[in-house]
């Protein structure tokens, strides 16, 4: 028996190509590793006005992916070739918000990384007016 975990990896790779698999998960680790290295750079030193800029870029374009990519689809409908996609690639995962129609829906686990945006976009914009203690 599979894990859910690998199960959903294996049928994404089987969708898309396992080439494609990796240069999008090389491509969506670049930004936020500058976050990251900026975040354990700046960790206790001044921080410069540019790195909670990013910060709060990268955080908005990350939460604005998600409600293009599975929010929009979800509450308005997408085409069918997405909707035959995503059945096959997000087949057997955890759902928790209501069906709409045959509209495409975020599991359990894409739910609760959204979640982790939007605190995260909000931590950024603290960080950059200054609404919590930071350099």
């Amino acid at each position: 028996m599979r894990r859910m975990g690998c199960t959903i990896e294996w049928s994404i790779q089987a969708q898309i190509g396992r080439g494609k698999v990796w240069l999008a998960t090389l491509a969506n680790a670049v930004f936020p590793g500058i976050a990251v290295g900026f975040a354990l750079y700046f960790w206790s030193r001044p921080r410069p006005g540019y790195v909670s800029n990013y910060w709060v870029i990268y955080c908005s374009i990350a939460l604005l992916s998600a409600v293009g990519m599975w929010y929009m689809p979800y509450l308005r409908g997408a085409p069918e070739k997405q909707k035959k996609e995503y059945l096959i690639m997000y087949a057997g995962t955890r759902h928790i918000l209501p069906e709409r129609g045959d509209n495409p829906r975020p599991n359990l686990f894409h739910v609760g990384i959204h979640i982790l945006f939007v605190v995260n976009f909000c931590l950024a914009l603290a960080l950059r007016f200054h609404l919590v203690s930071g350099t």
